[in-house]
């Protein structure tokens, strides 16, 4: 009698992609982010305001994420990653010097389909002076990220 041996599926939760992306990007390999990334991905940058740029396709965001990559003068540090389902919200921080102030605070929304990254739509903090906020002084009360109010 001849068995042949059957290779059970491979199952990856969204946090398990969402780690080897975050670990492929954090240590610059682009062969394993690209082999994270799903052929028909849609990524969203976070520049230029308001809307970002659209990419579509493996090939132009694994482009993309390749050049925030290749400058070794940057460090992407991950925050927090929470997932529910196919989504993924992963709160970060991309430093280009060693002071916060020389940093971006940024969120990715992200959908895992078939163990890999599908959609990926990035958001970033701006500065202050960029958007109409009350200035000191102005009566709201401010507290902060994470205070219990």
């Amino acid at each position: 009698m001849t068995t042949t041996a059957q290779t059970a599926p491979t199952f990856q939760t969204t946090a398990d992609v969402i780690a080897r992306f975050n670990e492929a990007f954090r240590s610059r390999d682009v062969a394993a982010l690209a082999a994270a990334v799903h052929d028909d991905c849609l990524m969203v940058s976070a520049q230029p305001a308001p809307d970002g740029t659209a990419y579509v396709g493996k090939d132009a965001c694994v482009a993309f994420w390749a050049e925030l990559m290749a400058d070794e003068s940057t460090v992407f540090e991950v925050d927090h990653v929470f997932t529910g389902g196919p989504w993924a919200t992963v709160r970060w921080r991309y430093r280009f010097g060693p002071t916060d102030g020389e940093s971006v605070l940024g969120v990715n929304v992200t959908r895992v389909s078939e163990g890999r990254v599908i959609e990926q739509l990035g958001y970033t903090k701006t500065p202050g002076d960029v958007l109409p906020l009350p200035e000191d002084g102005t009566g709201a009360e401010a507290t902060n990220a994470g205070e219990a109010q």
